[in-house]
């Protein structure tokens, strides 16, 4: 393409990224000249040993982890109702995550510690609220002690160039994408629908985030209560429309240039300012391909691994109490084939799963190089196609599909009844083998998403999809119903977090009521 100079939007994003990266070099100057908070307590190995079992237990995203470690200590602070610790609340989050270990010691300035406690009040006040409102109540969570864990962790992580980049790419799609070939449902929420999809497919952002940054973007506070509540009831309603699941599978498909532009950022942000010398920068956007290829083996390593340790601590705690007991009620003790069959086959097929994962050659690396080329110095703006969703023979491979889904569970469950599997153990091992299967396919996703050359099926591959399509399907509504109630992150918060952190903090004001006597000696 020989372009020498980067194009309108790319200028822009440049600038941008630049103004935040001196933003961010501001934070930490500011930092290292401020008075910072030094933590000195008991429970270091203990809580962070903890925080590792629950964090296997919960199976999110690795950047989402010291969010929902400050909502969880929120969701525990608001339940005393008492607003005078909450007033003095961010010495004790600072020290938490310090011994958790997501922070690093002294590296929090004071004043940060009284804007946490300030902004806690604030949204406090928002909760209790909501709270007294009956219909609203059960959403007191996701509006407010979500939406504060967010912006808590902008205050100790400095995230304005992940702002700048969704902005970027948000842009980038919004020229590219020719909305009249969309069949949306209503076009009015076009913009803030693809502002959303944008986030969740190239960010992997939970809804927490999406809904702080259009909170951000509405300019809505938790002190004007009315039109804070009215604007979650928005947001609600858009993360929900299928207008909004429909951009994000078309930006998805499209997300990879830009996922390895962000990887740059997040790894080598100085490589960032060579993004005016186009030769330069294009070499290092292919380096970083290559990096990103050797990195998605550990990474999908490090993903089968705790999804391993996911399945087995979920089946230990929810299966075995409830085979167990079965078994003993209906036969009078205990059937150890299926115990065992339903105990170590999901994360064995899990393993498996890993030996299919194929990462992408030379062909993908060109295609993403010509795109990142032309996305930033190409002074024309490249469309994207939109596929046409004729919907021909939809109906007749729907029917179809679902005949062979039946077959499918059908033969597995008569070869498991053959070896004497009840209902019970039947429905055990379609859960975890289910579950197993999404989280093979989400693996398997990671891959997709750098990928930029469709990938062609042999007849091999076109069978194991064939056989392995029902579990995902299965598994992916399990996850999702899951996920709204996990059991397992339940019991771990009610009997081991809330005791454990309570007597841990009682432990640290104890420690400091001593000192304190001792100097006065």
């Amino acid at each position: 393409m020989n372009n020498s100079q980067l194009n309108p939007l790319g200028q822009q994003f440049a600038d941008a990224i630049q103004r935040a990266h001196a933003e961010r070099d501001q934070a930490v100057k500011h930092a290292h000249i401020s008075e910072t908070m030094h933590v000195i307590g008991a429970g270091r190995t203990l809580t962070a040993a903890y925080e590792q079992l629950r964090n296997a237990a919960e199976y999110t995203e690795e950047h989402l982890l010291l969010q929902r470690a400050i909502r969880r200590f929120y969701k525990r602070l608001f339940l005393s109702r008492d607003e005078k610790r909450v007033g003095l609340c961010g010495a004790e989050l600072i020290t938490e995550l310090t011994l958790a270990g997501y922070l690093t010691n002294d590296s929090v300035p004071t004043d940060t510690v009284d804007r946490i406690s300030q902004t806690s009040l604030r949204y406090f006040a928002a909760h209790h609220a909501i709270s007294r409102n009956y219909k609203l109540q059960p959403r007191s969570e996701e509006w407010v002690t979500a939406v504060l864990a967010v912006e808590i962790e902008g205050y100790v992580n400095n995230l304005s160039d992940r702002a700048v980049f969704v902005q970027f790419a948000y842009d980038y799609f919004k020229t590219s994408i020719n909305q009249s070939t969309l069949s949306l449902e209503n076009t009015t929420n076009y913009d803030i629908s693809l502002f959303i999809a944008t986030h969740r497919s190239l960010m992997k952002s939970d809804y927490a985030t999406i809904r702080h940054a259009l909170l951000e973007r509405y300019q809505q506070t938790p002190e004007n209560i009315d039109a804070f509540m009215q604007t979650n009831l928005s947001i609600d309603s858009l993360i929900a429309s299928k207008d909004v699941e429909k951009l994000t599978r078309l930006v998805n498909r499209y997300g990879a240039p830009l996922r390895i532009l962000w990887r740059i950022e997040q790894e080598h942000p100085e490589s960032m300012s060579s993004l005016t010398q186009p030769d330069k920068f294009l070499e290092l956007y292919r380096q970083q391909i290559a990096d990103e290829y050797v990195q998605m083996n550990d990474r999908i390593n490090r993903g089968v691994i705790k999804s391993v340790l996911f399945l087995f601590i979920t089946k230990l705690l929810i299966g075995v109490s409830i085979e167990v007991p079965a078994d003993y009620l209906m036969h009078g003790m205990i059937l150890w084939l299926p115990l065992a069959i339903n105990l170590l086959f999901p994360p064995l097929y899990m393993i498996l799963l890993r030996l299919t994962l194929a990462l992408p050659g030379q062909s993908n690396t060109e295609a993403l190089v010509d795109r990142i080329e032309a996305l930033l110095y190409s002074p024309k703006t490249v469309p994207i196609v939109v596929r046409a969703d004729t919907g021909q023979h939809t109906s007749a491979f729907n029917v179809v599909y679902a005949l062979f889904f039946l077959l499918v569970f059908g033969a597995a469950g008569f070869g498991l009844w053959l070896l004497e599997f009840t209902a019970v153990h039947l429905l055990i091992f379609f859960v975890f083998l289910s579950t197993a299967s999404f989280l093979g396919f989400r693996l398997s996703r990671m891959i997709r998403e750098i990928e930029t050359v469709d990938t062609h099926q042999n007849g091999i591959s076109l069978v194991r999809d064939f056989l392995y399509l029902p579990f995902v399907v299965v598994g992916r509504w399990i996850s999702e119903k899951y996920s709204r109630v996990n059991l397992v992150a339940t019991v771990l918060d009610m009997v081991i977090e809330l005791p454990l952190k309570t007597v841990l903090n009682l432990i640290r004001q104890w420690g400091m009521f001593i000192s304190s006597k001792k100097d006065e000696l």
